[in-house]
């Protein structure tokens, strides 16, 4: 860092940028109807996948879901976890998608 550059006040404090805390207010509101995922999101160039396993708590039954989302806010909303890349190739053979 040069003598002219101040560094972030919201990173000096611990703070998250706006859209950090968007995100998980998001992901974390027990009101959000959004379908919660364990597993990977995948940047496809134009747009992101998220891509595992549905634990959103209404369902009765778990299922392997692929949601489209325009931006990668969207995308983070709906992963609750990151699968391990190992967990989620076999999960993804093992649903008959391939690698």
């Amino acid at each position: 860092m040069s003598k002219l550059e101040t560094p972030s006040i919201t990173s000096s404090r611990g703070f998250q940028s706006s859209h950090n805390v968007w995100v998980n207010t998001m992901r974390f509101n027990g009101a959000s109807k959004h379908t919660r995922v364990w597993g990977r999101i995948k940047d496809t160039g134009v747009n992101y996948i998220v891509e595992g396993w549905d634990i959103t708590p209404d369902t009765d039954n778990t299922q392997w879901v692929q949601i489209p989302c325009t931006n990668l806010p969207t995308a983070q909303m709906h992963l609750v976890s990151i699968m391990d890349k190992l967990s989620f190739d076999i999960e993804k053979i093992r649903q008959g998608n391939g690698i």
